[in-house]
């Protein structure tokens, strides 16, 4: 749920609360380095396709719905004796931004996403999301954002409580852009059409196993990986921008569980009653590679 996350936390532009843009396009393209897996002498890459699509109507000048569609593969070995697997991700959201007055305004949204390695219509492959984020405007260059995100795992429900701020500096070279613990960046404009940032990207996703042989009673993926990427932003048009990313992925986990194997609550990266026993042999973190393609639109 990361990838769109990271772009509706941009998305919030009315009466100067956040960004003067928006992007309405998002593609991105993932690679690794041969990752090795811990106990034994296989290998795999973590190949990753990722689409957001996102749509903004503006109902009144308070009042903004926010709609979007989402889909992402990505094909990995989850273990050392098995064949390649994909994890897949088709999803849409709709929620609202509303203005409060000068000072403050909200963001409500609902994410509803299919996540398995092959994608049925069916209950065990769907999974619903809720985000509430409230921006308090401390100056034109200054804003604070407080607010929670829930979903409903594979493993159960997960809770992140949500502080962040944005900044931009006085000559707008510098911004950053911070919705911890989930996503951050910071960049600085180095050249006319050219920018050098920092981003990291913290949360998980799980995907339901619809063609699996580790249960009797079905499967999971619990996917972790906390990834920190230096990058390169080129401007190619006025709403045209191309990212290329290198970086670091930490603590990277790709588990599979019993379908039945569950936690308590997750609250952020803290899982109470995570008395789950692991299916797989993990692979060991490592380089990755990005290029992203935005479209976006903006307001000045």
């Amino acid at each position: 749920m990361k990838f769109i996350l990271s772009i509706l936390f941009g998305c919030i532009f009315l009466q100067g609360f956040s960004q003067n843009y928006y992007d309405i396009l998002n593609l991105t393209y993932t690679n690794t380095l041969q990752n090795d897996f811990e106990t034994s002498n296989a290998q795999t890459t973590v190949e990753e396709l990722g689409l957001e699509f996102n749509f903004p109507i503006i109902i009144n000048e308070k009042t903004v719905l926010l709609t979007g569609l989402f889909a992402n593969r990505t094909q990995l070995s989850l273990d050392a004796n098995r064949p390649g697997s994909n994890l897949n991700v088709l999803g849409m959201n709709f929620g609202v931004n509303t203005i409060i007055n000068d000072r403050w305004s909200a963001t409500y949204m609902v994410f509803a996403k299919l996540a398995a390695d092959k994608i049925t219509l069916s209950k065990a492959d769907l999974q619903l999301a809720l985000l509430s984020l409230f921006t308090n405007k401390k100056r034109d260059d200054l804003k604070y954002r407080y607010g929670v995100y829930a979903n409903t795992e594979k493993y159960g429900v997960i809770v992140v409580p949500i502080f962040g701020l944005y900044y931009v500096s006085s000559n707008k070279k510098f911004e950053a852009d911070l919705n911890l613990p989930i996503v951050g960046d910071i960049n600085y404009k180095i050249g006319q059409k050219l920018w050098l940032g920092l981003k990291f990207d913290g949360l998980g996703t799980t995907y339901n196993l619809n063609d699996q042989n580790y249960s009797v009673d079905g499967a999971y993926v619990s996917k972790i990986s906390n990834e920190i990427v230096t990058y390169l932003r080129f401007q190619l048009s006025k709403s045209i921008y191309l990212n290329t990313k290198i970086g670091y992925a930490i603590s990277r986990n790709y588990d599979v569980y019993d379908g039945n194997d569950k936690v308590n609550l997750a609250l952020g990266p803290i899982y109470f009653g995570d008395h789950r026993t692991r299916l797989n042999e993990r692979f060991k973190d490592g380089a990755i590679f990005k290029i992203e393609l935005l479209y976006r639109l903006h307001f000045d």
